[in-house]
């Protein structure tokens, strides 16, 4: 109990610090309830609980405290960062200088029992063959500081340190080594030497994350990095292109002196609004957003879906074609299973054990596997079943885009997931209908009743009593088939002028999938999550409804 207390404790401290205090209290509430468990003898029962309530905060109640969180922010595509991080990033930033200058380099090792170690100088050339030394970086707040002088007679001196260089007796162009104070650095990688490729890896794994962190200065030449343009194969003179200064702002019809963000290069102060930070041109005034951060927005996603006619439309034509789809799904595979119940349901039919295993094996076979025969084999345009035989051959009439059309793949999406529930429908009607007795039907056979009459007045209410809570279920589940959806259309046609991934096939659940991760011009997160909320809400009325029907309230009070 020590150790998991300890575990738990240093982990609700962490998450604190790095402000993931929702997980935090989670981290917490288990590490009370793990405690009560195992100490309380009233709580005895508890401790076989412990795994499951593990599983359930972090696999469950965690993920839905996150959506709600993120529903309320704005945490998409260019916002992903918080205001700190987006300010770090911009600090961070470094761009070259007009007119840069260029430094090759090489890297001088101190070895120990003949292995590279930590220690390590670098040698610059400048496009005249001058030398330079530069120090090891050191540690300087957010940076590594590394300071170079040129070399006169293959000797330098920086901060009291002697550096002194070591050519080749039988080539002097090269030089094999530095010493230091007497100690021997000895060459080690040059991107443009080949020889020594061998210890790339071990100047990648070592020295290239302190030196793309690296400040190279020298006071006169100026400040020098390693960038991404050139890699690790130049060392340029940069500068970062953004830096805090003071700067003297009007706030309130008042001046005060206030510490900004400025551009380096165009000397404008960067503006900050609409939960971004801003460029300004200092010809045109012109505004152009460098980078956002996300933050609370209150109940702005839900409006946006309410409001903005960009994303109500396709929103609503998506909500709607989500009832429809579970709707009309769930009568088409009932209307289909019913009938087939009914036929085998014929006791004097012959051979209806066999009928009945072959219309199982639509539920038997995996349903990806059956999709993907429908999408390729029935509704391709070129080659499939249904164009290339039953309409060109056969009707001689023009193919059809099955899967661009968005009616004709609406159409497919019901033929598929009929093929693909109607079993299901048919094997719970069947169990229904054996349940029925024969002396209604007898008795109904007596007063004249046609069989028509007797299934609308006895076989359907009495149908209806039993199926009617797995049919809401049923209901639930398609509200929420994304696997049909996603497997045979991928929610497309696109919806036209939709500023969301939004497709006239895709349901709730898909439309949330593309905004969050499969957007092709950004993924928006929080609005995901919103809707998120919508479908739980949905869903969660459906199925008290379930719960209604099938009594399950009544039985929990009794």
């Amino acid at each position: 109990m020590a150790i998991v207390d300890a575990l738990l404790g240093w982990a609700t401290i962490t998450l604190i610090v790095n402000r993931s205090y929702g997980l935090s209290v989670i981290v917490l509430l288990l590490l009370f309830f793990i405690d009560y468990a195992l100490i309380n003898p009233k709580a005895y029962p508890y401790r076989y609980m412990v795994p499951a309530v593990i599983i359930l905060f972090i696999l469950t109640i965690y993920p839905i405290y996150y959506t709600v969180e993120l529903a309320f922010e704005n945490y998409a595509t260019g916002y992903l960062w918080s205001r700190e991080q987006a300010i770090n990033i911009m600090l961070d930033e470094i761009v070259m200088k007009p007119h840069p200058k260029f430094f090759g380099y090489s890297v001088y090792t101190l070895y120990k029992d003949y292995k590279p170690t930590q220690n390590f100088l670098i040698l610059l050339k400048d496009s005249k063959n001058n030398l330079y030394v530069a120090t090891q970086p050191v540690k300087n707040g957010k940076y590594e500081i590394s300071q170079f002088k040129a070399l006169n007679n293959g000797k330098v001196t920086i901060n009291g340190v002697n550096y002194a260089l070591i050519r080749s007796l039988k080539d002097p162009s090269k030089i094999v080594a530095v010493s230091v104070n007497g100690r021997i650095y000895n060459y080690f990688y040059n991107p443009s030497d080949s020889e020594t490729i061998p210890n790339l890896r071990f100047f990648n794994v070592n020295y290239s994350s302190i030196l793309s962190n690296t400040e190279f200065i020298n006071p006169r030449m100026g400040t020098f990095f390693f960038t991404t343009t050139y890699g690790f194969n130049k060392i340029v003179s940069a500068q970062h292109k953004y830096a805090l200064a003071v700067r003297t702002v009007t706030e309130n019809g008042r001046s005060i002196e206030k510490s900004v963000l400025v551009n380096t290069i165009t000397n404008q102060i960067v503006q900050e609004h609409d939960s971004a930070f801003w460029d300004v041109d200092p010809k045109t005034g012109n505004e152009t957003q460098i980078i956002g951060y996300y933050k609370f927005v209150a109940f702005n996603n839900f409006r946006r879906l309410l409001t903005d006619p960009r994303i109500t439309g396709p929103f609503f034509s998506v909500f709607l074609w989500t009832f429809e789809w579970a709707a009309l799904s769930v009568l088409l595979t009932f209307i289909v299973g019913l009938t087939f119940a009914i036929i085998l349901n014929n006791r004097e039919m012959r051979f209806r054990f066999i009928y009945r295993t072959l219309l199982i094996i639509p539920w038997a076979i995996p349903a990806f596997i059956s999709i993907i025969v429908w999408r390729i084999g029935f509704f391709n345009v070129s080659y499939g079943i249904i164009n290339r035989i039953f309409l060109e051959q056969w009707l001689h009439l023009p193919a059809l885009n099955w899967l661009g059309d968005p009616l004709l793949a609406k159409i497919a999406l019901l033929i598929v997931n009929t093929w693909l529930g109607f079993p299901y429908m048919m094997v719970i009607s069947l169990g229904a209908l054996q349940s029925i007795p024969g002396e209604l039907y007898e008795a109904a056979s007596i007063d004249g009743s046609s069989k028509w009459y007797s299934f609308k007045r006895i076989t359907f209410p009495l149908l209806m009593t039993p199926l009617a809570p797995l049919l809401v279920a049923s209901f639930a589940y398609n509200f929420n088939n994304f696997n049909v959806i996603y497997l045979l259309t991928g929610g497309n046609p696109p919806i036209p002028n939709a500023i969301t991934p939004a497709g006239a096939t895709d349901i709730l659940l898909s439309y949330t999938y593309k905004l969050a991760f499969a957007g092709t011009t950004g993924r928006d997160y929080s609005l995901a999550a919103a809707i998120s909320i919508l479908i739980f809400l949905i869903i969660a009325s459906i199925s008290a409804i379930n719960f209604k029907l099938s009594g399950s309230f009544e039985e929990v009070n009794r």
